[in-house]
């Protein structure tokens, strides 16, 4: 073993008290002694004459920062009990440094100078008794027990090097899960520990917890009791001992050996025995002490939290505060506070506890990005542990849901950088903290949800009472189609009239449609969604991702009704968040706000249009069917008597795009000649309707792949005109096909006429090459 370098920090009695054990040890040399007291007995004496042996090498400082000069230090016992040192020795110098208090320092040196060699194993027992001795030091410490973790590992030690065991884990009953849970181990990944729970009464330590009973297990272990809590094949000697508390069992002790000529004996049960009494009483104590701090803790913070989260700050900037609070409570914590956007369905940061945390700026999570997007999907409590070369600094990594009412408002996550890592206590108070917050950011939500709602109401209203005195019918038509879209911050909107009674509904108003571009991308979404708008008589509402339509992200369409028929359907786009550029999803409250709006809408229709608009029908006359309506009355149709005799059939559309100026005599023409060679190419009995001014469904009954049918179709219109054909290849004709079969693709027509509409673009030299021939 190579020597040690160790520094002492404190020159006072306790400090120096320490000197003759470290100095009986001859793998250790004490390289300093550093204390900012300047009174301290160590300088008093050196006052007085009385120095250190220069031979031992040992420099005496009352500056701490001599230590940071000092390469290849080892170890640092600090025996004072100054906090400002505490968080000197958190610095990056000494983030490989090991550190130890002074009772920590004499139970472990009382280990070395004391252990048993093989040729003095005769004396073992009894100097076994005397590391017991030294313990019994530590039952009656109180400031100890303010670092719980260095408590249980300086025990586990105790136990492992006295015993000779290369593995050991100390394990505590959590009586909540009615399980064993490992509070430290040596020997075992730190991610792997986190994880193990062994039930009472499974596996050697369940049996040990259990019956309160010592289990010794010389030569190979039986594989079926090391199942939990994981199966070691090498372990060839191990000992379980329970931990006991006034008859009541807390925990065990574990320790293993897996070199063959190393067998546990009694003598070492019950040296183990011994030391488990008295850790017991440490490690109750130490239980005791921790969870009333952590309580204390809980309860001010909560009162703390209580005053940050009823100020009227922005939301920002109170859960700024709590992120910041709740570092200073778990040293080493770096906490991120992220909120839940329902319209958009993203997680958005609004605090952190780093300074900067201003230059993340809208930084966004979707569900499954990350930890927190993970936590936002599962909605469990995500803990990682980094698997670090580091053997003196632990990495924790969490994320935990916010979640109150059975609503999730946002996910706190947080990283620890500490010697110990979590404790137990610090993983509950979080989880804790975690639901108070929740419970805070859902009654803040619901309060601001309140007044965004009859703010929006309101500006309903008087937009409303505006519109019924109005008759000019040039002068409404903007503001239908311009007021829902400021309300619900839309990025645009298109209305659509039919005032004379046909299928066809007319553009009469836009809204943020000035660009050529952005009209060439969301007309052709306008359009398949006001199909579906008037084939279902209801609002529709669709989101698209980024892949499938970068510049229409969503879109909501809403049927105005007079005398419950329907006249105008207005469609907006791309709604932005109150706190964000992002465009995200209308919700059911959009749905509402307009409905509200539809009720001014409709008696400003009556009272601006009454006499210029035909509404097809009255109580006694039913109004006619919409051609969608037609087509998915004759496709339902088609589709049972498939059903019933195990056939396919096709639904598909066809769009036609003139995208140049001037084409509008061409555009007949092309669809007389589609038309025609449609006739031409389908039986009697096939469907072809037209849906709207632009689009066509058809019906291929008995059928799974009838499509070309259309495609080829589309080749003789296109190929056999000259103009149209050079307008095709030039792109100023663009002509869009879908389809769905029947039973494949759907059992339902909303289905497939979604797939069906969901259009690609038709190339003659992709989708009909190969049978143009023979199509013409």
């Amino acid at each position: 073993m190579e020597t040690k370098n160790v520094a002492l920090i404190g020159a006072n009695k306790e400090g120096l008290s320490l000197l003759p054990l470290l100095l009986s040890d001859k793998k250790t040399h004490i390289c300093m002694i550093a204390d900012t007291n300047k009174d301290a007995m160590l300088f008093k004496l050196s006052e007085l004459g009385y120095r250190l042996s220069a031979g031992l090498g040992i420099t005496a400082t009352t500056d701490l920062n001599d230590i940071r000069k000092f390469s290849g230090l080892d170890i640092i016992i600090n025996t004072l009990s100054d906090p400002a040192i505490g968080t000197f020795l958190e610095s990056a110098e000494f983030r490989d440094v090991e550190k130890l208090g002074a009772l920590s320092a004499r139970l472990l040196w009382g280990i070395r100078t004391a252990a048993p060699s093989d040729a003095v194993a005769a004396n073992r027992v009894g100097e076994q008794t005397n590391l017991l001795g030294s313990l019994r030091e530590i039952v009656d410490a109180v400031r100890l027990t303010v670092d719980r973790r260095e408590l249980l590992s300086v025990i586990l030690k105790l136990a492992t090097e006295s015993t000779r065991a290369e593995r050991g884990s100390i394990m505590l009953i959590s009586h909540e899960e009615n399980m064993l849970r490992v509070e430290i181990a040596k020997g075992m990944d730190e991610e792997v520990v986190r994880k193990i729970r062994v039930p009472l009464g499974e596996g050697i330590s369940g049996k040990v917890a259990r019956d309160g009973k010592a289990i010794l297990l010389s030569g190979q272990a039986r594989e079926e009791e090391f199942s939990r809590p994981m199966e070691r094949r090498d372990v060839k000697s191990a000992m379980c001992v329970p931990l006991v508390v006034n008859g009541e069992v807390i925990g065990v002790v574990n320790v293993s050996s897996n070199e063959s000529a190393h067998d546990f004996t009694n003598e070492d049960l019950a040296f183990l025995t011994s030391l488990a009494g008295l850790a017991a009483e440490v490690i109750q104590r130490s239980n005791e002490f921790e969870r009333l701090r952590v309580d204390a803790a809980k309860f001010t913070f909560w009162k703390d939290v209580s005053a940050i989260m009823s100020t009227h700050l922005p939301i920002n900037a109170r859960l700024t505060e709590v992120a910041r609070k709740l570092v200073e409570i778990i040293p080493g914590l770096t906490c991120f506070i992220y909120l839940y956007d329902e319209d958009m369905g993203r997680l958005f940061l609004k605090s952190a506890s780093i300074r900067d945390a201003k230059g993340a700026g809208q930084m966004s999570l979707r569900p499954g990005e990350g930890m927190e997007g993970n936590a936002m999907t599962s909605l469990h409590d995500v803990f990682l542990v980094d698997r670090t070369s580091e053997p003196l600094v632990k990495r924790v990594y969490m994320s935990l849901p916010m979640v109150s009412h059975g609503t999730l408002v946002g996910v706190i996550n947080a990283q620890l950088v500490s010697q110990y890592g979590l404790s137990k206590y610090h993983e509950v108070f979080l989880k804790d903290i975690r639901n108070l917050v929740a419970e805070s950011v859902y009654e803040f939500k619901r309060a601001e949800g309140e007044k965004l709602i009859s703010r929006k109401m309101f500006a309903v209203d008087e937009a409303g009472l505006e519109m019924i005195s109005i008759k000019d019918p040039k002068r409404l038509m903007p503001i239908i189609a311009t007021t829902p879209a400021a309300v619900l911050g839309a990025e645009g909107s298109l209305l659509r009239l039919n005032q004379d009674g046909s299928i066809l509904y007319h553009t009469v108003a836009a809204f943020g449609l000035d660009d050529k571009a952005v009209r060439e991308k969301f007309m052709p979404i306008e359009k398949e969604t006001v199909l579906e708008t008037l084939r279902k008589d209801e609002p529709v509402k669709r989101e698209f991702s980024e892949e499938a339509s970068p510049y229409v992200r969503s879109v909501l369409c809403y049927p105005f009704k007079v005398k419950g028929v329907t006249v105008a359907v207005l469609t907006l786009f791309n709604k932005s968040g109150e706190e964000s550029f992002y465009p995200c999803a209308f919700s059911k409250s959009d749905v509402d706000t307009v409905t509200r709006f539809a009720v001014y809408v409709e008696k400003a229709l009556i009272n601006s249009l009454d006499g210029h608009i035909v509404y097809h029908g009255d109580e006694k006359t039913p109004p006619p069917a919409s051609p969608i309506a037609v087509f998915e009355k004759k496709a339902v149709m088609e589709m049972n008597r498939a059903k019933r005799s195990d056939k396919k059939l096709v639904i598909a559309t066809v769009q036609m795009q003139w995208r140049g100026e001037g084409f509008a005599g061409d555009l007949v023409s092309f669809e007389n000649k589609f038309v025609a060679a449609v006739k031409k190419r389908t039986r009697i009995f096939d469907v072809g309707v037209r849906l709207e001014k632009d689009t066509f469904g058809f019906l291929f009954l008995d059928t799974g792949d009838d499509i070309l049918k259309l495609h080829g179709a589309l080749a003789e219109a296109i190929m056999t005109d000259a103009a149209l054909n050079k307008a095709f290849a030039e792109g100023t004709v663009e002509v869009r096909t879908g389809k769905a079969v029947y039973p494949d693709d759907g059992e339902t027509f909303a289905a497939l006429f979604d797939k069906a509409s969901a259009r690609r673009r038709f190339e003659i030299s992709k989708d009909f090459e190969k049978d143009f021939d023979a199509a013409l």
